[in-house]
């Protein structure tokens, strides 16, 4: 089973985003935040939020 990874994308509204992809859900799951900056998205994915963002919706998605 592949594992789940995170991605730094840029939304339509210009603003940075990260994703979670589950191998269980065809389509990328937004974290929930936005940033001006693709930095910032990824100094994010280094704090407990984001790391409590990425267990609350595994967890919810789990097979």
């Amino acid at each position: 089973m592949a594992e789940p990874k995170v991605t730094i994308e840029q939304k339509p509204n210009d603003k940075w985003a990260c994703f979670l992809h589950l191998p269980q859900v065809a389509d990328p799951l937004d974290l929930g935040k936005e940033f001006k900056t693709e930095e910032r998205a990824e100094a994010w994915l280094d704090t407990s939020e984001a790391v409590t963002a990425i267990d609350v919706i595994t967890r919810k998605h789990k097979a």
